[in-house]
């Protein structure tokens, strides 16, 4: 999976708009629109070799992400008063790139191919889409809504309060989800593959955002730029039933396994107050999840209750992040706290335990197209299991540091881009750290990283990043 992706600036917490999505305008006015997100970067580790990531938190900084980008190109149109509509296609490229591969194959994947229409106060979507909400940026992460799936939404807004729900599927080519195995032709010679395995998860999503501002009725906040958000949130996960056959030989995997249908669900919320000065802004984010949704859709869960179900599994997070800025001066933020358990019975077990990390990047805009930032991080993760070291239980823990002189084309400010950059990142990680990485592994045998590299940074125009 990649890196997760780019991040929404601050000033999508306040463009939100409460008037209403009736157009008046001329039939049949449309339009072609293209948009994209994208970084690329290379690196040297200082010793000869690459620059590697190296977070060992589920969601770490990304001051030494890997290189990733989307191309969008869009259709809009007004066909009459109140109806207008819009089609959507982007196309992602996944590290490595070609240069860095030498195989002309590059990885690439439909992120969003799906049409949308609006009447009026109501909108209609289906098809393929990444269907998310706020991010922070300094994580890379959404840690509320970040749905890739198939399927269709609707969305209803009323004055200062919008409604939308979704429900989409997703497939994964694993024996958990999808398993063909070899059958004899029905008529002469030979064997055809047939599906043995056939368990798409559906994802049913709901939210209510509720914004907070002064309107012509009501004076809440001193500053007419300012606001508040409110957002409830959640999720309902289902996979059917299915039984998987060991085909491979393989004499060490079952031969078959019954998995029995599974579900689970989430609720969540978050709260976010703008200045609609500058980007400046604050988020928090509260989350529960249970079964199946304490699960990433793209992942298949590394451990099951004795049943085969996710049954029992469960994640609690809080999560801040936010952006200033004063005078010549910038602070990006980021934390969050997780506790993850899974429905495994065993209490000794890789799958259960508790992280966490906090960033900060302060940053100093030199003139209107200069800046140099400074990043610091913590980041640890302690296990449900005993370090053979100390005899405790395993708690891996890192500092990273970095310094980032940038040139920004487009102004001062946080979210400004393009933004091209060098970069030094140095990592320290304690004696647990090294011990998740496999013992051939350069990372299990030093215990400090140096990153030192350049790189770019865009997004413009984007329908999934607005």
């Amino acid at each position: 999976m990649e890196a997760t992706q780019p991040e929404k600036a601050a000033t999508s917490l306040a463009d939100s708009s409460t008037e209403s999505l009736a157009v008046k305008a001329p039939i049949d006015v449309g339009k072609f629109e293209f948009g994209s997100y994208g970084r690329v970067g290379i690196a040297s580790d200082l010793r000869g070799g690459v620059g590697r990531e190296a977070n060992i938190v589920g969601y770490g900084t990304r001051i030494d992400e890997d290189s990733y980008a989307e191309l969008e190109l869009r259709r809009e149109d007004v066909f009459m008063d109140k109806i207008k509509s819009k089609v959507v296609a982007t196309l992602a490229f996944f590290p490595p790139f070609f240069h860095f591969s030498g195989d002309e194959a590059q990885a690439i994947a439909i992120r969003n191919l799906y049409a949308q229409a609006t009447y009026g106060d109501w909108n209609l979507w289906a098809g393929s889409r990444m269907y998310r909400g706020d991010d922070i940026y300094l994580l890379d992460w959404w840690p509320l809504d970040n749905q890739n799936t198939v399927g269709g939404g609707f969305g209803y807004q009323a004055g200062d309060t919008t409604f939308a729900f979704h429900v989409g599927q997703n497939l994964l080519d694993n024996p958990y989800q999808s398993e063909t195995v070899p059958s004899p032709t029905p008529f002469g010679l030979g064997a055809t593959n047939v599906t043995q395995v056939d368990r798409p998860r559906t994802i049913e999503t709901f939210k209510i955002t509720r914004f907070l501002r002064n309107n012509s009725n009501h004076r809440y906040l001193e500053s007419d730029k300012a606001g508040f958000k409110f957002i409830l949130y959640g999720e309902a996960h289902e996979i059917s039933a299915g039984v998987y056959e060991n085909t491979s030989g393989a004499t060490q995997n079952p031969p078959s396994i019954a998995y029995p249908a599974d579900s689970g669900w989430m609720l969540g919320t978050e709260l976010a107050y703008w200045t609609g000065e500058r980007d400046t802004f604050t988020q928090l984010f509260f989350r529960y999840a249970h079964g199946l949704a304490a699960y990433n859709p793209l992942q298949v869960p590394a451990s099951f209750a004795l049943n085969y179900t996710t049954g029992g599994s469960s994640e609690a997070l809080v999560a801040l992040g936010g952006n200033l800025e004063l005078g010549s001066f910038g602070l990006l933020y980021g934390a969050y706290l997780r506790s993850f358990r899974d429905g495994d019975p065993s209490a000794t077990t890789t799958q259960k335990f508790d992280e966490g990390t906090v960033v900060l990047r302060p940053q100093l805009f030199i003139g209107d197209h200069w800046g140099i930032a400074a990043e610091g991080s913590y980041q640890a993760k302690r296990f449900a299991v005993l370090d053979p070291e100390t005899d405790h239980p395993l708690t891996a823990a890192e500092w990273r540091g970095g310094l980032i002189p940038y040139f920004s084309p487009s102004g001062r400010g946080s979210y400004k881009r393009p933004q091209f950059r060098l970069i030094y990142a140095v990592t320290s990680r304690n004696a647990a750290a090294k011990e998740l990485y496999a013992p051939g592994d350069v990372f299990a045998q030093r215990n400090i990283e140096h990153y030192a590299g350049l790189g770019v940074e865009w997004w413009f125009n984007s329908s999934s990043y607005p």
